[in-house]
């Protein structure tokens, strides 16, 4: 059996977004990986929580940092279907996740990422 890979991991990562998309939601999905295996994932629930941080990315981080028993997930990746917003991000940083792959930019960011530059 072959070692998965980033693209297989993107792969479930656009799973979460159909998931996402099915309930309609926006479909941005993510998940994290730790040691070759997924240890949480997530989808957007913002309309069925009617909670503005119910981001994939969020979801998929407090999924791992449960499973793993640690808010630090210093040796786990992420991918994520969307370039993440500016809270995932800080979410990103705080949770000391090292490795971030997204599918596709978001152009909605581009204006902050200028400020912030």
């Amino acid at each position: 059996m072959t070692e998965p890979t980033a693209e297989d991991w993107m792969q479930e990562a656009l799973h979460e977004a159909r998931m996402a998309y099915l309930i309609g939601e926006v479909p941005i999905g993510a998940v994290i990986v730790h040691q070759g295996e997924i240890i949480g994932r997530g989808h957007n629930l913002r309309e069925h929580g009617q909670d503005a941080t119910m981001h994939a990315e969020i979801i998929a981080i407090q999924e791992a940092c449960e499973y793993l028993h640690s808010w630090r997930l210093a040796d786990c990746q992420l991918y994520v279907t969307l370039e993440p917003c500016l809270m995932c991000s800080g979410a990103i940083i705080n949770a000391r996740l090292p490795e971030l792959y997204f599918g596709a930019r978001d152009p909605k960011l581009a204006p902050f990422v200028v400020c912030i530059r």
